[in-house]
């Protein structure tokens, strides 16, 4: 009996020890990809790439935005109103919503698929229930409200929610809905402080339009008690 305990504590211990070494891997990606963007991407080298390659610079800025949303979350308004500077605030726009949306939707995959089992290797029982608790209370709704408002961790709260109980159908609403008034930034590079009266309006019409349709979808989520 005590050598099956001491063989499945070794292999407990031996998962966790792999489910560290995977968060501090991911969070040294994080943190090469944020050097590696403040130092050598700005917005002049992003222009010179869609500029001189085409429609494969197109596709590059795409891939190098994505990289941005999943990998530095905390700095990625820059590259929101060099979009506009690079494509004009209508097709800036549209680049921003399309990188958003999938490095959004690639946060919530990840964290679900690898940071939530690794969640539960890494801390205790009572606290992993306690986690699941908190992000219950915030949940689609809140981060509905931090994506609309301007200056808020909205990327960072995406990782939060993700790693909860709450499962992805009910995240993609908020996600899509915000994202617009996110993707509008755009406009504050093609037109400076009349692009930013734009962005300012569109945060506010996701805003109500948001809040209404996740409330609407919450209540249908719990009627349907899914």
């Amino acid at each position: 009996m005590e050598k099956k305990f001491s063989l499945g504590a070794m292999i407990y211990d031996r998962a966790k020890r792999r489910s560290l070494v995977a968060l501090a891997v991911y969070l040294g990606l994080m943190i090469i990809a944020a050097v590696v963007f403040a130092r050598y991407v700005d917005r002049d080298s992003l222009q010179a790439i869609v500029s001189s390659s085409g429609k494969l610079g197109v596709v590059a800025y795409f891939l190098i935005e994505v990289v941005y949303v999943t990998f530095t979350p905390l700095i990625n308004s820059v590259i929101l109103i060099t979009s506009g500077y690079i494509f004009g605030g209508p097709g800036g726009f549209v680049m921003n919503f399309l990188a958003n949306i999938v490095g959004s939707l690639l946060i919530v995959f990840l964290v679900q698929q690898y940071g939530r089992p690794l969640l539960q290797r890494v801390v205790s029982p009572h606290l992993y229930k306690k986690f699941d608790q908190i992000t219950q209370k915030v949940g689609p709704m809140t981060l509905m409200v931090v994506y609309a408002l301007p200056l808020t961790p909205d990327d960072e709260l995406t990782y939060l929610v993700a790693a909860g109980p709450i499962g992805p159908r009910r995240l993609i609403l908020p996600i899509l809905i915000g994202t617009l008034g996110k993707a509008a930034y755009s406009y504050i590079g093609d037109a400076g402080s009349r692009g930013l009266a734009i962005a300012l309006y569109a945060r506010l019409a996701t805003l109500i339009v948001g809040v209404t349709l996740v409330g609407l979808q919450e209540h249908i989520f719990k009627k349907l008690k899914v």
